[in-house]
């Protein structure tokens, strides 16, 4: 416990090795996760840094290994997935990384070389495929003959049709004879329609096309896809319009081939052929290429984890000092328990490096403030994160999580008190903790999931004290159950027919009494009991925030704070609100009627809010019926009274209330101002001394204490001048300021935990609407059709289906949700602004597998 209620403690450290095993070193330390370097190259940019061409080598290495992916998305091979670490060192040495620079420039060499071969041979095979269906149109209109799947007339996009329409044979004639001119070619289909409208206009409407569509889709250069193309000839007459459609082809990404002249036949032969050539190389260029990826793919995740390893080493080692030749200096915050096990990975890296020099470590003296660090588990971890997002614990400050475990699933069950909602959220959190291994996986790669995954224990926690309070308000979905016995009231009927409970004088064993469900007056009951109580929890969390101040103050040796503020702000809390809880308890815990005649005693049943209103502002009498004390048979007790013991006590505490307040307010600045110019003279005055005898040569301290001792004094001496700068004035507005905010602070927080007051019964007036408006009002309803679906069954599924989905959509979702952040609130600013300053920094290690997750984490966002 003493690791998590305080942060552990850290010890600065400086190491000390020889450059030939620093890489060894600082691997091993990464394994272990237990020291967070500092920067001692801060006066360097990236590119002076001892490492930056190894980084620059590791940045190399992950662009090709991005080009590995890409090129394994690209052929649909998968990568084999590998278990964190499973069967590997995690931490590589130099020369697996010159290998594995070696091996990724051979592979990305030579399967860039297949890819460009690749794409040559496939454009020199699209290109003969698109000639064999030139050719083939060629030979419908050059044979004479006539192709049935020419589509004639080609609309110009112009709303016109009426080109030039003449068979097949008459334009062959005529392009044999040189009376007209032809280009022949493949274009994509999607460009039809414009080119035939460009060389429309181009030759003036002197232009007869011809189209025929090849029936399977062909590669495309630009888009780099199979796209549908068509086979196009088009007649000119005038012989200058040639170069401008070659033009207007190239322009649209259409192909021209030249359809040959002679020995069609032979033509078409040898271009099968060459097909054919091309598909056998392809294939076999397809396979080797396979080959590789296929290799790359099973050592692909590993390949990335060194490689992000040895980036993770080399940017720690540009963090150390290599001022001194042949040897590294490094310096880092380690917990203090660990620090055997740190001298000993030292020692160990040093041998596994064949070093010479043996390595080194020392603690070293600072007056920096060290990281904070908490040990966590799966269970302690997430409510850790809850304070952490709010701030960082200051170090060796007292933490909050530990009391949120109780208080956070407690506070959130308050407001959520059903016992059915609850088993439901219980059973949800503790299905993810039973299959925590198989959700892993989803976990990480949903991040809404992820979250509530991360939360596990939280919501089960939630559950299980939602059960509880459920119990106690005796609220199941709405209704209330006698499961503890019967209840404690008995009913019949008054003169004017009213069914009137009365009191038998056994109470109901736990929780509150189900006699109340479904009474006139049930609302007003269970709001004088839920605004109390959430007073009572309030002033109870707020007491232990003071109180845990307290223990801060006297841990730090704060003394005079502890006099000076600790007690008045306890008093000034439990004088005030602290008062009206006893009030509150002292009443729930007497009987105020007598027999059946219900006969008052004290002057009446009291009223708790006029009584704290008398309390500040009537502190001379006591109108209101007094809690305790001597019976009374007048409301109004004058105060000189001597029977009237409230009456006292109240002025006694309003007193103790009036004098806190300025204890709080004028000794804190006083004392701080007093003791900082006294200090500051005292400080100078010492380093004065330490000065002359480091001149003289006198004193028995050696050169290394004097030098610690007087860098402390300068630095206390330099604090010293900065708070002497600020004036007196300053520091009393501040603790007026504070003052005025705890006083204020003592009546908006405690009103601030009505709110579980208010979401409670929002809750369970939410749960009775959906019974009674689904349910309840089939069940009642008298309608023969209603009658007919609740008896036959249907209607109730229905309905239930219907109650089910609100139940989950609103209560357990909605209502869970609001709850979880009103409990959020109340310990991050209720409870955590009486004792938390949240200044701190966390303990951020040297860890290699946090390295590894967040960039598997990075990579799958990508």
């Amino acid at each position: 416990m003493g690791s998590i209620l305080r942060s552990e403690d850290m010890s600065l450290v400086q190491l000390t090795m020889q450059r030939e095993a620093a890489h060894d070193t600082v691997a091993s330390f990464g394994n272990l996760g237990l020291i967070q370097f500092k920067d001692l190259s801060a006066d360097l940019n990236a590119f002076q840094r001892q490492y930056a061409n190894d980084i620059k080598r590791c940045d190399e290495l992950e662009r090709i290994l991005r080009y590995f992916e890409k090129q394994l998305k690209d052929s649909e091979i998968k990568r084999a997935v590998v278990p964190l670490f499973e069967g590997e060192e995690p931490a590589t040495n130099t020369g697996d990384l010159f290998a594995l620079e070696t091996e990724f420039e051979e592979k990305e060499k030579e399967l860039l070389q297949l890819n460009s071969n690749l794409e040559q041979m496939t454009l020199e095979k699209n290109k003969s495929e698109e000639l064999t269906y030139v050719i083939k149109q060629g030979e419908a209109i050059f044979s004479n003959g006539q192709d049935e799947e020419l589509p004639g007339n080609v609309d110009s996009g112009n709303g016109s049709s009426d080109y030039l329409v003449d068979d097949n044979s008459s334009l062959a004639n005529s392009a044999r004879s040189g009376g007209l001119g032809y280009v022949t070619g493949v274009i994509p289909q999607s460009k039809i329609p414009t080119f035939v409208l460009l060389i429309y206009r181009v030759t003036r409407g002197n232009m007869i096309p011809r189209f025929s569509e090849i029936p399977e889709k062909l590669f495309d250069q630009k888009s780099g896809t199979l796209i549908e193309k068509s086979v196009f000839t088009v007649f000119f007459g005038a012989q200058r319009a040639r170069e401008m459609i070659k033009k207007i082809c190239e322009s649209l990404g259409a192909n021209i081939h030249e359809y040959p002249s002679q020995d069609v036949i032979s033509a078409q032969r040898r271009l099968n052929q060459k097909i054919n050539e091309l598909e056998q190389t392809i294939n076999t260029t397809e396979l080797r290429r396979n080959d590789i990826l296929t290799e790359v793919s099973t050592h692909f995740e590993s390949w990335k984890r060194k490689i992000a390893v040895e980036k993770a080493v080399y940017n720690a080692l540009n963090m150390m000092d290599y001022k001194i030749p042949g040897s590294v200096i490094a310096e880092g915050w380690v917990p203090s328990k660990h620090l055997e096990t740190i001298r000993y990975k030292l020692s160990e890296a040093r041998l596994s490096s064949g070093a010479q020099i043996e390595s080194y470590m020392e603690e070293l003296r600072t007056d920096e403030v060290p990281p904070t660090f908490f040990e966590t588990n799966k269970f302690t971890a997430c409510f850790q994160d809850i304070v952490n997002a709010y701030g960082v614990p200051r170090y060796k400050e007292v933490n909050p999580a530990v009391f949120a475990i109780i208080s956070f699933p407690f506070l959130f069950a308050v407001m959520f008190g059903d016992w059915g909602h609850g088993i439901i959220l219980a059973l949800f959190g503790l299905s993810v903790i039973v299959f925590e291994n198989k959700l892993y996986k989803m976990a990480e790669e949903s991040e809404m999931f992820g979250m509530i995954f991360h939360g596990r224990y939280i919501l089960f926690m939630m559950g299980l004290f939602s059960i509880f309070t459920g119990l106690i308000y005796n609220d199941v979905f709405g209704l209330s159950l006698g499961i503890f016995g019967q209840s404690g009231y008995t009913f019949h009927h008054d003169a004017s027919g009213r069914n009137v409970g009365t009191f038998s004088g056994d109470t109901y064993v736990f929780g509150v009494d189900p006699a109340w469900y479904g009474t006139s007056n049930k609302l007003l009951f269970y709001n004088s009991l839920k605004m109390k109580t959430s007073v009572i929890f309030g002033v109870v969390q707020m007491s232990l925030g003071i109180i845990l101040a307290g223990v801060n103050m006297i841990y730090f040796g704060h003394y005079f704070d502890f006099v000076v503020e600790f007690i008045p702000e306890l008093l000034l809390l439990w004088c005030s609100f602290g008062y009206m809880c006893v009030l509150i308890v002292v009443k729930w815990c007497r009987s105020w009627t007598e027999g059946v005649n219900r006969s008052p005693i004290l002057g009446g049943v009291p009223a708790i809010l006029p009584t704290m209103t008398d309390f500040f502002l009537r502190f001379t009498t006591l109108e209101q019926p007094r809690v305790f004390g001597t019976p009374s048979n007048s409301h109004v007790v004058p105060a000189v009274e001597g029977t009237n013991e409230q009456l006292r006590l109240q002025q006694v505490l309003l007193a103790i209330f009036a004098i806190s307040i300025p204890v709080l307010l004028i000794p804190k600045p006083v004392y701080d101002h007093y003791f900082h110019k006294k200090h500051h003279h005292v400080d100078h005055s010492q380093h004065t001394h330490l000065q002359d005898d480091d001149i003289m040569g006198t004193g028995d301290v050696n050169h290394a204490d004097t030098i610690v001792s007087v860098n402390d004094v300068h630095k206390a001496t330099n604090h010293g001048e900065q708070v002497e700068e600020s004036p007196f004035s300053e520091k009393m507005i501040k603790q007026l300021i504070h003052t005025i905010e705890f006083v204020l602070g003592v009546v908006s927080n405690t009103a601030s935990y009505l709110r579980l007051w208010a979401l409670s019964l929002a809750h369970a007036q939410l749960s009775e609407v959906f019974w009674d408006m689904t349910i309840k009002l089939l069940l009642t309803n008298e309608n023969a059709i209603a009658e007919f679906l609740a008896k036959s069954g249907i209607g109730l599924v229905v309905i239930w289906a219907v109650w089910f989905v609100l139940t989950i959509g609103v209560l357990l979702l909605m209502e869970s949700l609001s709850a979880f952040l009103h409990a959020l609130r109340l310990h991050w600013v209720e409870f955590q602004n009486k004792f938390f300053a949240g200044d701190g920094h966390l303990f951020q290690p040297f860890h290699i597998s946090s390295i590894i997750k967040a960039a598997e984490k990075e990579n799958r966002e990508d």
